[in-house]
This record gives C-alpha cells, structure tokens and sequence, in this order.
C-alpha cells in the first residue's frame, strides 16, 4: 500500500472525502517526523513506537570491492511495534476478528498434544540401533557421505572443470 491507497482508505473508513484525509494523514505524518528529529518520543499506544537512535561510527565492508571503509556516526529513526499490532500480524485477521478473539466469549480452548517419536534418518541407522553397534562399520561404508560445513564450502577451492569450452571451436577449425 503507498500514500495514496492509504489516504483512500483512510477516507473510506472516516467517511469522509479524500482530500480531508489527505490533509489529515499528511498532519499525522509530518507531525511524527518532526517530534522524533526534534528527540521526542512519539508513542501510538497499540501500534507503536518512533524514536530517535544514536548510532555509532564503525567500519564496514564494501560488498562489492571487499575494501573496508569507515561509516560515521549518524541519528537515525526507529520505530518498535506494539503489542496489538504485532499481534494482529502474527494472527493475520482484520481488527474485527481480533477484537472478537479477544473477547471471553469467543475463547477457543486449545489441546496440545505430544510431539510423535522421532523416526531414525535412515533404515542403516536402525539397523545399528537394532544389532547394538555390531555392524557399524558396514554401515558407515555404505552410508551417504557428510555435507560439508558452510565454514568448509567458504573455503573450498574449486577444481577446474573436465571441459575444455574451446575444444569444440578447435575441432571446427581442424574439419574434424
């Protein structure tokens, strides 16, 4: 939703013409924006909360060159969610049905169950379980190689591959 979708459905919900809750929206906007550069805390009880936030200088890396380079301190906005926002997002209802969740007569009683057993990864590794180790060798034989670590595939090296992407080109110019 951008600016203008929003300002409709504000007018929509008001009852009111678009260019009233233009004006209004662009009020609420504006108004927060200067209260946080000025410092303040602007709080929006069940929806949430602007602020200002320091931050401090630190170095980086630039993603493309890999060089590092020095990010100064700045102030920045930050905005926390709050309670019935992040509820309403994690339920993903419309403020009715929310509401209506709410309410003790609308409670719904949950049973929780236990979580089912685990099933062993493989049928080799049963057997293992089974026979008490006796044939653990012949199943870490047969067993499907590890995968390797994320820290061992950062500092693989890849081998050149079989192909050769010129062979093809040669074979043309030789009439073969």
């Amino acid at each position: 939703m951008n600016r203008s979708e929003l300002v409709r459905a504000v007018a929509e919900r008001a009852g009111s013409e678009e260019a009233d809750a233009r004006r209004h929206v662009d009020a609420v906007v504006e108004t927060v924006m200067e209260r946080v550069s000025a410092g303040e805390r602007v709080i929006v009880t069940g929806f949430g909360t602007f602020e200002r936030m320091s931050r401090q200088a630190r170095s980086a890396r630039n993603p493309r060159t890999g060089m590092p380079v020095e990010v100064p301190a700045a102030e920045v906005p930050r905005f926390r969610s709050g309670q019935t926002f992040r509820k309403r997002v994690a339920q993903g209802l419309p403020a009715t049905a929310v509401a209506a969740a709410a309410a003790p007569e609308a409670a719904v009683s949950v049973v929780l169950e236990s979580a089912p057993a685990k099933k062993p990864k493989s049928a080799k590794v049963a057997k293992v379980a089974k026979d008490g180790g006796k044939s653990a060798k012949k199943v870490k034989k047969d067993a499907e190689p590890k995968k390797a670590s994320k820290k061992a595939k950062a500092h693989k090296v890849e081998s050149p591959s079989k192909k050769r992407p010129g062979k093809a080109k040669a074979r043309a110019k030789a009439g073969k």
